[in-house]
């Protein structure tokens, strides 16, 4: 069992290693990179001073002592700052979120610090006393823990529903590996949850139950290091933010407020758009966003997204889906596109995904992609 855990400890260290040195690397570090960086390194010395007590190795658990005490305190908060960060600017981003922070600074303050003096200084193990104090306040970090994961997964929510606005595909900006990433954190922090509850009310494991969890971060760690080192940052607009509390408007709620005047210029632009759509056919540019084709209407984005959400009732993303698939079932029946596949057809009609597709499609025309082919062949 013990050679197990060391070749998983050692593999995980060595990929937290690699990622934490591309990321290093990286030339254009922007606020994203940054958590990660952090994130990571704090990981690499969890890895280590697990693998240090696999081993026995007196100093290296000196060493990585404080950061593995604190890391369930930072993390927390550290992924809920890293799901605000990919969407939005991070001028002040940082400075309105280090109060988030404070849980972790008293616990290290309170706990760690005084624990390695007394471990230092009695020359005692180096592990918690077991006073139900401690266990209880183990516990409360645990559901710190997931409670802020529940947090961040709101925000993801949120976050993703704001992006409808502004792109016209999600498959680049798609975040479902940051909600696995969630979820797994958040499934990882139960189970603990439950091995410490456990041992609270029958006694221990005969197996420390600890490396069931740091086993298990590793494979998520993977996970993460190969999807999330590379992610795009998606900015969205700061008026799609300011517009309510909760920073998303749904166009029922704003559509009884438009003045006349208003109404008249919607129209006016309205009527631009759909001559555009008609004429430059830009939803075949799969790489549309709101800002490409406010320029091409010589408006601004924020007008654009107004017009489209509180007068013509629809998202730029559904709105231009919605002539996407108008422009796949319209060139199913052609002969220049009998040797395309349905999903070939797509691409050429600005799709990049074929989950998205086959999602979008049923939801226009009630049918699958290849049920409605069958019904025109």
């Amino acid at each position: 069992m013990d050679l197990i855990l060391d070749f998983i400890l050692v593999g995980g260290i060595l990929i937290i290693a690699i990622i934490l040195l591309l990321l290093i690397k990286s030339k254009q570090k922007e606020l994203p990179q940054k958590i990660l960086i952090v994130f990571f390194a704090l990981l690499f010395f969890v890895c280590l001073y697990f693998y240090a007590s696999l081993h026995n190795i007196i100093w290296l658990i000196h060493l990585c002592f404080l950061p593995n005490d604190i890391t369930t305190c930072v993390i927390a908060p550290l992924l809920f700052l890293y799901i605000k960060s990919l969407f939005l600017k991070g001028e002040h981003l940082v400075k309105n979120t280090l109060v988030h922070f404070i849980p972790a600074l008293l616990f290290a303050v309170c706990i760690t610090i005084p624990t390695i003096l007394f471990n230092t200084f009695q020359v005692k193990a180096l592990a918690y006393t077991h006073t139900d104090f401690i266990s209880k306040l183990i516990r409360i970090e645990n559901l710190y823990f997931l409670l802020y994961i529940f947090i961040s997964l709101q925000s993801l929510s949120k976050y993703k529903r704001l992006t409808k606005f502004k792109y016209s595909n999600l498959s680049k900006y798609d975040f479902n590996w940051i909600k696995m990433m969630l979820v797994g954190a958040f499934c990882i922090m139960l189970v603990d949850l439950g091995f410490k509850v456990y041992k609270t009310f029958y006694g221990h494991f005969n197996w420390n139950t600890d490396y069931f969890s740091v086993l298990t971060m590793i494979i998520l760690v993977s996970y993460l290091g190969y999807y999330g080192v590379n992610q795009s940052k998606v900015l969205i607009p700061d008026f799609l933010l300011k517009d309510n509390n909760d920073g998303y408007i749904t166009p029922k709620e704003k559509s009884n407020v438009l003045s006349d005047a208003n109404k008249e210029a919607f129209e006016t632009l309205k009527n631009r758009l759909e001559t555009i759509l008609k004429t430059d056919k830009p939803y075949l540019d799969e790489d549309l966003t709101l800002g490409k084709l406010s320029e091409k209407l010589s408006t601004t984005d924020k007008k654009l997204s107004t017009m489209l959400n509180q007068y013509m009732n629809i998202s730029f993303y559904d709105l231009i889906n919605k002539h996407r698939i108008e422009a796949v079932i319209e060139k199913m029946p052609l002969d220049a596109y009998k040797n395309y596949n349905i999903f070939g057809i797509a691409c050429e009609c600005g799709f990049k995904s074929r989950t998205s597709f086959n999602r979008i499609f049923k939801r226009e025309t009630g049918l699958s992609p290849s049920d409605y082919k069958a019904t025109i062949f």
